[in-house]
Formats: C-alpha cells, sequence, structure tokens
C-alpha cells in the first residue's frame, strides 16, 4: 500500500514538472501574428474562414490562460493549433478572394466578347 502511495506521489509531481517548462514565446507571437494577417485580409467575412479565426482566438485565449496558471507545456501545444487554425482561415479567405476575382475576369472578358460586332 504505501508502494503504491509513492508511485501516486511521484506521478503527480513528474506530472507537475512536466507541465511546466519555458513560456512559449515563439509559439505565442507565431500564433498572434498568424491571427493578425487572418484579420487583415479579412478573413472574418468569410464564412468558412470566419469559424477558424473564432476557434483560433479561442484556443489563443486558452493557452493565454493556461501559461497565467504556470502550465506552459500544454499551452504550447494550444498555440500551435491557433496559429494553425489562423493559417488556415487566412487560406480559405484567399481562396474566396482569388474566386471572386477570376469570377470578374471571366465575366469581363464574357462582356468583351459580346461587346465586339458580328464578324469580326
Amino acid at each position: 500500500m504505501k508502494t503504491m502511495a509513492w508511485v501516486g506521489a511521484a506521478s503527480v509531481m513528474l506530472g507537475a514538472c512536466a507541465s511546466s517548462g519555458p513560456v512559449p514565446a515563439d509559439a505565442l507571437g507565431r500564433s498572434e501574428a498568424a491571427i493578425r494577417s487572418a484579420h487583415d485580409i479579412g478573413a472574418e467575412t468569410v464564412a468558412p474562414a470566419a469559424l477558424h479565426l473564432k476557434v483560433a482566438n479561442d484556443e489563443l485565449d486558452m493557452a493565454r490562460k493556461l501559461i497565467a496558471d504556470g502550465d506552459n507545456r500544454r499551452a504550447e501545444y494550444v498555440l500551435m493549433r491557433a496559429e494553425a487554425d489562423a493559417n488556415a482561415a487566412t487560406s480559405l479567405a484567399r481562396e474566396v478572394q482569388t474566386r471572386n476575382d477570376a469570377q470578374k475576369a471571366l465575366d469581363e472578358v464574357q462582356k468583351l466578347k459580346n461587346s465586339r460586332p458580328e464578324g469580326t
């Protein structure tokens, strides 16, 4: 019975040490920059991108709380997810913008084709 108590206590101590570690400042900076980039291109106005951006913001908030609680290792993983979601939001927003630009170009070409005289 004493052995199990010692094993349990050691597990708790190891878990506490494993969850600390240095503050993930680089990961925090990358996540914040990725979220800023998504906002800058208007990801919040594109439905699928807006969802990823919201999740990224929620994850960033969660990571900040984890850092404040000293759980830096877990915070780093949450920040990696936040960065990935922000990058997904940026990609989705750019895709929609590119499709819209392409459609405008096709519409312009069609308009030019329709405006030229027959037989030329």
